[in-house]
């Protein structure tokens, strides 16, 4: 951690525990709930954007467990809504305050001022979900809404023991359109954890929102979505600042407009499953046996039927899809591939992840539903959790290095067989359907162009340092071990994103599509389940990570041998 960075957080320390505790600073300025950050002394208001840069008196209004606040010149108490002029509005601007609880206690510190929505998170929260309330403050509405909520910390390897910024899943007690997206009760608070963007998700998820076609059943379900909305907001522990989050909906049933089980019979019909991690969501492996009791199945979770809600699930309709990619000849795999998989939208998905690089979301990080498996078994993806794109690796690794899987000139290598099949066999036309798609979405103006997925980072990167936001956010966590010591700086990788994106839009306006395939994949031995046995060859076999591997210590999954891959289905030592 730089020195500067170090003596910075150890005199916000001090000036903590000089504070007087019993002081609840609670305040609402310009309407709006303005919360207080204990660490650095500031209370933070939200205006409308078009606020900023101008001379703005604004209404104050104190708690009843105050006793007065002053602002300069002025005077607030509680017995009446005070008033004060803050001269042009904007980032860079403090105002001196003071407030004063009936007991007597001082704080002394700054107000400041953003236009992002302001999120206010109350409550002791862990690994379980604990009761605690929820207030939101939009400038772009008249009035705060509060709720009862119950929050849990969520992720996988984000939500380790030593993790810092934290993401939250939040429930509230009924449905509700919250910051003017869909209605409803859940919602997750992305912390942008293992991105020092913290946008990347928001921002490939838009893409994605913007070029996919909605799925095979939306002439049954107008409104099925493949992807999710949300809104950057600025987030608040108590009396914590916390920075700069994604507040986002869920893939899920509702979103993907899946048909519900039948309440009275227990049929189901829609079904919904996620990869979760690099086993046989590459769909290499014959699934022979499967537990509709189990919430699990090899790299797969279930997600709807919830076996929260009900005693069983259905895993048959993606072991079906996932056999017959596996097992069906060339011929009938051409003939009949699109009564299994929904085409269009795998064109859209291949185009993605090759345009923005998802190196996380093939297989694992990705979706599968199916409406109705009564009368359409047919597959449809969705991408989840996008961090790893746009130049960014996964797994605690920094941006901007010579890695191979960040650099421009690296094109997805899409771990899923069926994507494979039908690059290789052009099955339903879908390599030519690839290029005349990329010829529609890249057209002047279209989302696919160098420019247009520029604006839309730049589009953010405006927001966060017009409001102020992306310096909290530094000043809050540079440094961290979340970002592995790393000064995070909204300049320098707004740059690189730039300059990443237009070096690899530059190479994939020469290439046909598809970008890339491994054609080992094809090889007769490779397709079959593969043992690794280190009796069998005694090369060096490396993880994607990159780290040599023993054949005591090798577990299920993909690995590099002598630059093709190999795919572990059994752990050597069963072999033997």
């Amino acid at each position: 951690m730089p020195r500067s960075l170090s003596y910075a957080r150890l005199s916000l320390a001090v000036l903590l525990l000089l504070l007087p505790t019993a002081v609840r600073p609670q305040v609402s300025i310009g309407g709006h709930r303005t919360p207080f950050d204990s660490l650095t002394a500031v209370w933070l208001a939200t205006v409308p954007e078009q606020v900023f840069g101008q001379d703005s008196t604004l209404s104050i209004t104190l708690a009843p467990t105050c006793r007065m606040m002053t602002i300069g010149q002025d005077t607030i108490t509680p017995a009446a809504t005070g008033h004060h002029r803050f001269l042009n509005i904007c980032a860079d601007s403090t105002y001196s305050a003071t407030l004063t609880d009936n007991q007597g206690n001082t704080v002394c510190g700054h107000v400041m001022f953003t236009f992002m929505p302001v999120v206010v998170l109350e409550g002791d929260f862990g690994y379980n979900y604990t009761d605690g309330t929820l207030l939101i403050a939009n400038p772009q509405q008249g009035k705060d809404n509060t709720y009862h909520v119950q929050v849990k910390w969520r992720g996988g390897t984000t939500n380790a023991a030593n993790k810092h910024k934290r993401n939250y899943k939040v429930k509230l007690d009924g449905d509700a359109s919250l910051l003017g997206l869909r209605s409803d009760n859940s919602w997750m608070l992305d912390a942008g954890q293992p991105d020092v963007f913290r946008m990347r998700n928001r921002i490939a998820m838009d893409l994605w929102n913007d070029i996919a076609r909605q799925p095979y059943y939306h002439k049954q379900e107008k409104k099925a979505r493949n992807g999710v909305s949300g809104r950057m907001v600025e987030l608040f522990l108590g009396n914590e600042y916390r920075g700069i989050y994604n507040f986002s909906e869920f893939i899920d049933r509702k979103q993907m407009k899946l048909r519900k089980a039948d309440e009275t019979t227990g049929l189901i019909r829609g079904c919904l499953y996620k990869g979760f991690s690099w086993e046989d969501t590459q769909m290499f492996n014959l699934l022979t046996t499967y537990d509709n009791t189990k919430e699990t199945l090899r790299g797969f979770e279930v997600k709807y039927p919830d076996l929260a809600d009900c005693d069983t699930t259905d895993w048959a309709p993606l072991v079906r899809a996932n056999n017959y990619a596996i097992s069906c000849s060339d011929v009938d795999f051409e003939e009949h591939i699109a009564d299994y998989f929904d085409i269009p939208v795998l064109v859209d998905y291949s185009l993605f992840l090759g345009i923005v690089n998802a190196v996380d979301n093939s297989g694992k990080n990705m979706y599968w539903a199916i409406y109705d498996k009564e009368a359409y078994q047919r597959l449809t993806p969705a991408p989840w959790d996008l961090d790893a794109t746009f130049g960014q690796r996964w797994g605690g690794q920094l941006v901007g290095g010579k890695n191979d899987f960040a650099s421009p000139s690296y094109m997805t290598d899409v771990d899923v067989l069926v994507f494979y099949r039908l690059y290789m066999t052009n099955a339903a036309g879908f390599n030519d359907q690839l290029n005349e798609r990329y010829r529609e979405l890249s057209q002047p103006g279209g989302p696919l162009t160098t420019d247009s997925l520029i604006g839309r980072v730049t589009h953010y990167y405006n927001m966060v340092t017009r409001s102020g936001a992306a310096r909290r956010e530094a000043a809050k966590w540079s440094g961290d071990s979340d970002v592995w010591g790393d000064v995070i700086d909204f300049d320098s990788e707004y740059a690189y994103i730039c300059d990443w994106i237009t070096a690899h839009m530059d190479i994939v306006n020469n290439t046909t599509f598809p970008l890339y395939y491994n054609q080992t994949y094809f090889d007769e031995l490779s397709i079959a389940p593969v043992v690794a046995n280190s009796h069998a060859n005694s090369r060096p076999v490396y993880d994607l990570m990159g780290r040599r591997q023993t054949a005591h210590g090798r577990k299920p999954g993909i690995y590099i041998q002598q630059g093709r891959k190999i795919i572990v289905t059994q752990h050597p030592a069963e072999n033997e």
